[in-house]
């Protein structure tokens, strides 16, 4: 070609060359898709906007945007909470993975305040076990989803099942709640939280130290919180399938939606085990529960909602003592309404809860109980609080006014039946000023038959930097004697002796102070705090009288103080999380430990995810604890060391369809019937499905 020509041709050519330019750079619709980096699950409600520009759009259900006219050199931001930021450019929006944090400082709470607010804003330290963090940990109720947390023990056996330590307080000071309500069932004071299916729940809160000025009675060692699964925006089905060995048989199903102001959910399942806590052993033994939680959101007008919630638990256990069979049939039922009013930083809600337990407790030479035969116990709890919150003196201002019933029929009760009324009220000041926040409350709380108790605390959290924070409180709590303590009736004319309440028993008091330092950066997070309770008016035995009867009395005096730290780390797909407590907990008068709670625990977690497929491990270690004393106060048994290793797989088949196999204790370590739950290796495999729709609105 002559170079005339060449010229004539580029020159004829150079017009196209830069409407190609400005084609490609003019602004086009972009569709992609958001999904988890770790379990590659879409990610719903995430937000994609255009920087420097006007662009944006929300996800749907199934992770998927379209925007508008976005410039081929923009850069879009994407973020949901709970996740890293990432920025993409538009030709990269196809497939945004995005990375779970470990702590998401913007997570919303309840139990800090008794209204939600920003887990970053919560100034008493809490723990969250998120849906993803129970679903992974394979267990099927409460309790095998708590012991993931730091510091927390079990306590219990049969018939009073499985219960928790917090900062070394048993499961009759740690206040157990539902959706932010009290719940009756402790049998032996202690709440068996087996009972409340894992498949139910969406999160549960745990607020270490001491809670009376907010919650009341028996938050002495801290308050756990389960929040059940409600309705959700998007149209949702699921259905779970879970067998294994022991006996183990799973079947839930829930669904939920929201259509215009109304959203509905009900979770429903069934479970099965040849277990019983603390029997360590399968031989003619069962555990079996139904559960149905349904639940009602229903937007009256802006800022007015009305809430409404049920859980009905049924269970039947059989297990083997000696030569006899017992056999224990419990039904729980928890209630509640509330409506919800917010306009700015005011808000007010009254709530009415209702809640019962119905224990049946029988015995039998065979495996079938004796006909009309067996001892009942029906526990009942009716509560109607009013709380707010508003502006005043320059501070946020919580407040509210309790009405409280709680009622018993029991066989071992004099009287058989009992009722205690009680009316409490609260307040409490949120003052924040450059970085620091000043948390004073007080509590007072009276009843006919204990008295009054008055518990205040003072809570205050510093913000030098927005990764770091620093905790400290000093704080009171009580617990007030329960019916049995007050009334109990038994008498054993085999064994010689007889077990009497006492009236006059004033409430457990305690006194707490707390220091705690917590950093959590884009994708790790490390915290430690240490603690110190002394308490008194300890209720318990006195020595017997002359005819062999023990008396229910205030003799004792403790402290329970330790140290907790942990720490976590997240990259792309995968996890490490480490946890660290030591408990010092002992008698004041004897100097002797306190049984049943270790020194020393610990777990460490790992987990990462390529393609379809999610790998686990999880190692937690309890070590030894006091069990018995003899008359003169000495050890007399100790409850050996437990090291659990648990194994995780979890395979998506298809996008809506996953495959679950397990192992729990996989070194099959065994500590005996002293541990309240089961402790022999167990292998499972589950299957689950879930669809989910649009939002229809």
């Amino acid at each position: 070609m002559r170079p005339g020509d060449r010229a004539l041709l580029l020159a004829l050519l150079a017009p196209l060359a830069a409407a190609g330019r400005v084609a490609a750079q003019a602004p086009a619709d972009v569709t992609g898709r958001v999904v988890s980096a770790e379990t590659g699950a879409p990610i719903a409600a995430a937000e994609v906007a255009e920087l420097g520009g006007n662009a944006r759009a929300l996800t749907d259900s199934l992770g998927r945007f379209t925007m508008r006219r976005v410039a081929a050199t923009a850069r879009l931001r994407v973020r949901r909470l709970g996740f890293a930021v990432r920025e993409v450019g538009p030709r990269d929006a196809t497939d945004v993975r995005l990375d779970p944090l470990p702590i998401s400082l913007d997570a919303v709470v309840v139990s800090a305040a008794r209204r939600e607010q920003r887990l970053k804003d919560a100034v008493p330290e809490i723990a969250i076990l998120s849906r993803r963090d129970i679903a992974q940990s394979g267990a099927s109720d409460a309790a095998g989803a708590l012991v993931q947390a730091t510091g927390v023990q079990l306590e219990g056996g049969v018939p009073a099942g499985a219960g928790v330590y917090l900062q070394g307080m048993g499961s009759q000071r740690v206040l157990i709640l539902l959706d932010g309500q009290p719940v009756v069932g402790r049998l032996n004071g202690n709440f068996d939280l087996s009972r409340l299916p894992a498949s139910a729940i969406e999160r549960i809160e745990v607020v270490r130290g001491p809670q009376s000025t907010l919650y009341g009675s028996a938050a002495m060692g801290g308050v756990v919180n389960i929040i059940t699964r409600g309705p959700t925006r998007a149209a949702r089905a699921s259905v779970d399938m879970t067998g294994g060995t022991q006996g183990r048989r799973e079947l839930s199903a829930s669904a939920s939606g929201t259509r215009g102001d109304v959203g509905v959910a009900l979770d429903a399942g069934v479970r099965g085990e040849a277990l019983a806590p603390g029997i360590a052993g399968d031989d003619d033994t069962f555990a079996r529960r139904w559960n149905a939680a349904p639940s009602l959101r229903w937007s009256l007008r802006p800022g007015t909602v009305l809430r409404a919630s049920a859980l009905a638990v049924g269970e039947s256990q059989r297990y083997r003592t000696g030569q006899l069979f017992r056999f224990s049939d419990n039904t729980q039922l928890a209630g509640q309404v509330s409506l919800a009013w917010q306009e700015g930083a005011r808000q007010f809600t009254p709530t009415l809860s209702f809640s019962r337990f119905d224990h049946l407790s029988r015995a039998g030479t065979g495996t079938a109980p004796v006909s009309d035969s067996g001892q009942r116990d029906r526990q009942d709890v009716v509560q109607l609080e009013l709380t707010g919150s508003a502006p005043f003196a320059g501070a946020l201002a919580d407040a509210g006014l309790v009405l409280r019933r709680d009622a018993i029929a029991a066989d071992r009760v004099a009287g058989v039946a009992r009722v205690l009324d009680g009316l409490e009220g609260y307040a409490q000041g949120t003052w924040s000023v450059a970085g620091v926040s000043l948390v004073p409350g007080v509590r007072v709380s009276s009843s006919a038959q204990w008295g009054t108790a008055v518990t205040p605390r003072l809570a205050a959290m510093m913000r030098p930097l927005p990764e770091l924070a620093v905790r400290a409180s000093i704080g009171t709590a009580y617990r007030a004697p329960d019916f049995k303590e007050l009334y109990l009736d038994f008498v054993n004319a085999a064994a010689g002796y007889a077990v009497a309440g006492n009236p006059s028993l004033r409430p457990e008091r305690s006194t707490s102070t707390s220091l705690g330092v917590e950093w959590v950066g884009g994708s790790y997070f490390g915290r430690v705090s240490a603690f110190d309770s002394r308490f008194r008016d300890f209720i318990d035995f006195g020595p017997p009288d002359a005819g062999g009867t023990y008396t229910y009395r205030n003799v004792g005096r403790g402290t329970t103080r330790g140290v907790e730290w942990e720490a976590g780390w997240a990259a792309g797909r995968s996890r490490l999380e480490v946890g660290y407590a030591f408990l010092d907990a002992f008698d004041d008068d004897t100097g002797s430990p306190l049984l049943g709670r270790a020194r020393h625990t610990g777990h460490l977690a790992a987990s990462t995810s390529f393609d379809r497929v999610q790998v686990g491990a999880t190692l937690q270690l309890t070590g030894r604890a006091a069990i018995a004393r003899g008359s003169a106060g000495a050890i007399t048994e100790w409850r050996p060391a437990l090291t659990r290793l648990g194994l995780r797989t979890t395979v998506r088949l298809a996008p809506a369809v996953s495959l679950r196999l397990g192992v729990d204790n996989a070194l099959d370590q065994s500590i005996g019937p002293s541990w309240p739950g089961f402790t022999g290796r167990r292998v499972f495999a589950g299957l689950s499905w879930e669809s989910r729709g649009a939002s229809r609105e």
